[in-house]
């Protein structure tokens, strides 16, 4: 059973489940684990996040059953990945931290391989117009790149709405907004990504960064009839 269909059994069968485990000997780093679940017993919280999920709707619906099975409980997704797993219980997030944070060019990948992209960026230019992208990420580099990723941007060919390339075309799993008269970035996201999101911040100077969680409908509002409403949003 996945991660997210084990915790959707509830907090018996999951804390049973758990306890048949073997112990670990070590933490995963963030780039190695793949999911993770915390279960404080005494402050009734639950911390999880998996990488084991079929976007946006599938998502949505599961963590929906979670928090079900779970009265009472407060359950919380790690967007931080096992960084926020480990904060929690108040160890250093360098401790499962790998640096890995490679400089982001985007490419125009969309071209050859456009089921594999996995991120929108949308941009408001002062003048209202609003631009669209697609473009394939691995652990969310593009909210990490500056405001040298806007350079990048230009020399791509934007798009007017995202449309999937097949029928397991989920939609993208990681959604950016910038308004260039504001000077604000917000992003959304149902992976998890390395670092805080006071981290991401100073990466974007002068700019105020704005983190929406798992709301794509966020960007969708920004851009209004500029950008078609993404497929994915009713299911």
């Amino acid at each position: 059973m996945s991660l997210l269909g084990t915790f959707a059994a509830g907090p018996a069968y999951a804390i049973e489940y758990v306890r048949d485990e073997r112990p670990a000997e070590a933490w995963l780093d963030d780039v190695w684990c793949e999911g993770a679940a915390l279960i404080d017993t005494v402050s009734h919280v639950l911390v999880l996040f998996t990488w084991h999920h079929d976007g946006v709707g599938d998502r949505a619906r599961r963590s929906t059953a979670i928090k079900t099975a779970w009265p009472g409980w407060e359950v919380r997704w790690a967007y931080g990945g096992i960084e926020d797993v480990v904060a929690y219980l108040g160890l250093d997030r360098a401790s499962v931290r790998v640096a890995h944070r490679r400089e982001f060019v985007p490419l125009p990948g969309s071209i050859e391989y456009p089921e594999d992209d996995n991120c929108v960026v949308t941009v408001r230019h002062a003048g209202g117009v609003v631009y669209g992208y697609r473009l394939q990420h691995v652990h969310c580099e593009p909210r990490w790149a500056g405001p040298g990723l806007l350079d990048g941007l230009a020399a791509l060919t934007p798009v007017r709405s995202w449309e999937p390339q097949s029928k397991h075309d989920c939609g993208p799993e990681l959604g950016l907004h910038f308004d260039l008269a504001s000077l604000e970035l917000g992003f959304w996201t149902v992976e998890n990504f390395t670092g805080t999101v006071e981290e991401i911040a100073a990466r974007w100077p002068g700019w105020r960064v704005v983190f929406w969680e798992d709301r794509h409908e966020e960007q969708t509002l920004r851009c209004g009839d500029d950008f078609r409403t993404f497929p994915f949003a009713s299911t």
